[in-house]
């Protein structure tokens, strides 16, 4: 995807601008976002200081794509290790497989970076370790949740409420309430106080995407297709088991939601619940479910790969797409508006904006992908932005272009 310039939406810009931020120990400001916009008004995702020494290391967005990567790989070990000892090898093997292919996380890889990244091994290795008996381990890594994005807060109120169902003694009581509680309480901070308090609208920007009464029926096919996908990927027997209440809170606000991909399997919407429902399995999986159970997830998996992009490893000929002769254009001056293509790219090497959050700012060059515009850049620019432009690059798919003088 990184070679070839393969861009599905603005968001590895934007989390690559906060990673250059994070890198020069300066707030998360992303232009790309807005004039001045501190993304930490937008998401809260705290944890996303850890990406600053790496891109300080490695100013680029693919770096960002390699971090993602290699936490959803970390995250397969326990789930994995898990299995064996309860399942044996050749389970372990299959539910292995359903993990790695699984719908949930190859679509996260082709939605690139988002912050969920970090609470899928957390997810993983802290139901494992609360599976073990490693309490100490497994309350640290299921508290860190709250600070990878504002809706795990509740994520983490529902692992207390499960630890215990799962086992009711008074620890777990304990461990319960103090995860309900921690989690409960920093999803209010986050959503109501800091939130807020660093949006330019003084406010938690997606609050309009909620909408219960009119939302709750809408796309009932899809949202039914879905929950059904998600019990086959436990295995079936995975349901019985009380860490499946885990996957409310992210279904709930997703089901009430008004955006459309919410409701489905595209983009990364659904990699936390991955961990979730193999862990599932593994929770009750009797010795007559051993074999079966990862069998059905293995082929639940199977059976989606067609829904996911696991096809551009070894077909992406029509992706083909040389972008550095505009890159390397469009990096000498100083503020460079962009399409999504290539916002990331950008981003090491000057000011990027989007073309479509500019406001008031006036962009040294514009640079674009004049073949997905339909037209070229210099009166597509001129409808856009008025003024007279000049192309100082173009080839048989990138323009960049500057105002005539």
């Amino acid at each position: 995807m990184w070679s070839n310039t393969i861009s599905p939406s603005w968001d590895l810009g934007i989390f690559t601008q906060l990673a250059k931020a994070y890198g020069n120990l300066e707030a998360p400001i992303v232009d790309i976002k807005g004039d001045g916009y501190n993304l930490l008004g937008d998401h809260f995702h705290p944890i996303l200081v850890l990406l600053g020494p790496f891109y300080a290391l490695f100013p680029s967005g693919s770096t960002l794509l390699i971090i993602q990567a290699a936490l959803f790989a970390v995250s397969a070990w326990p789930v994995v290790s898990l299995a064996q000892e309860r399942l044996g090898k050749p389970a372990a093997a299959l539910l292995g497989g359903s993990y790695v292919f699984s719908w949930g996380l190859l679509n996260a890889v082709w939605a690139q970076f988002h912050e969920i990244a970090f609470a899928v091994p957390l997810l993983a290795f802290g139901l494992v370790w609360w599976i073990r008996g490693r309490t100490v381990p497994a309350i640290i890594a299921i508290s860190l949740l709250v600070f990878v994005k504002e809706d795990l807060g509740l994520t983490v109120a529902a692992v207390g409420a499960a630890f215990y169902l799962r086992e009711r003694t008074d620890r777990n009581l304990k461990t319960g309430v103090f995860l309900a509680v921690w989690g409960i309480v920093w999803f209010v901070l986050s959503t109501m106080v800091i939130l807020p308090a660093l949006n330019p609208q003084g406010q938690w920007d997606y609050t309009d995407n909620l909408s219960l009464l009119d939302q709750v029926m809408a796309g009932a096919g899809m949202k039914t297709l879905i929950l059904v996908i998600l019990a086959l990927s436990t295995g079936v027997i995975g349901l019985k088991s009380p860490l499946m209440l885990i996957m409310v809170p992210t279904l709930a606000w997703r089901f009430v939601g008004n955006v459309d991909y919410y409701w489905g399997w595209e983009f990364h919407y659904s990699a936390v619940l991955i961990p979730v429902a193999a862990i599932s399995l593994i929770d009750v999986a009797t010795e007559r479910w051993r074999t079966v159970a990862p069998l059905i997830a293995f082929c639940t998996s199977l059976v989606m790969l067609p829904q996911t992009e696991i096809d551009l490893l070894w077909d992406h000929e029509g992706y083909v797409s040389d972008s550095s002769g505009a890159i390397e254009a469009a990096s000498q001056y100083d503020i460079v508006a962009a399409d999504i293509s290539l916002l990331a790219y950008l981003v090491p090497h000057t000011n990027v904006y989007w073309y479509g959050t500019l406001g008031d700012v006036e962009p040294d060059a514009i640079a674009v992908n004049w073949w997905r515009l339909g037209e070229p850049a210099e009166p597509w620019a001129e409808e856009r932005f008025g003024g007279d432009w000049d192309t100082i690059y173009s080839d048989d798919r990138w323009e960049v272009i500057v105002p005539a003088e």
